[in-house]
């Protein structure tokens, strides 16, 4: 039986035979603990400015639980889905925030983001690094309202002139079926 492949939703794929090496990981896992950080500071705007790059695409399918023998294909971004957005619709949500009349975020929330698992590849675009983490998110509002988050990410990374990595394409994939949190106002 064959190992299965590492895919993303974008037509460029990681080579999982070409592992970036280890100064290029570090790199790559910096940029997670940096955009981490940004999160658990409330500093969107920040984030989308500096470690966005202008042609995102930040995608988080809706997925239904299959039978194994339920060989339908996976969603696709031309379907519904939670977000399926650009860099102008991922700056509009952040003016949104930036309101102060989201009333579920007053006051805001406490977050804290915590990456794992980071895994980094090469892809046939030499500017491109194809990634998968992992991500737990603590969230407590208002004393007793807690939450977690659990769930998976798949990104591809590109390096741009000045040799900043942004985030270029990402694939949120939540591991609950069914979202047990009051809102989602927080970039994942």
């Amino acid at each position: 039986m064959n190992a299965p492949t590492l895919q993303t939703f974008s037509p460029v794929q990681p080579d999982e035979a070409r592992p970036v090496d280890l100064p290029l990981h570090h790199a790559v896992s910096q940029f997670y603990f940096r955009e981490a950080r940004l999160q658990n500071g409330r500093q969107a705007r920040q984030w989308l400015e500096t470690m966005v790059d202008a042609d995102i695409h930040y995608w988080l399918p809706i997925l239904e639980d299959r039978f194994a023998k339920d060989s339908r294909p996976q969603p696709t971004p031309a379907e519904p889905a939670v977000y399926n957005d650009n860099h102008a619709d991922l700056s509009k949500r952040i003016q949104r925030l930036e309101t102060g009349l989201v009333w579920m975020e007053d006051p805001p929330s406490r977050v804290r983001f915590l990456v794992t698992n980071i895994e980094a590849y090469h892809t046939a675009e030499p500017d491109l690094i194809g990634t998968f983490c992992n991500v737990h998110v603590y969230r407590n509002r208002r004393q007793r309202d807690e939450t977690h988050h659990f769930y998976g990410r798949e990104d591809l990374l590109r390096r741009g002139a000045d040799g900043q990595l942004r985030l270029f394409r990402r694939k949120i994939v939540l591991d609950q079926r069914v979202v047990l949190d009051k809102n989602l106002y927080m970039f994942l």
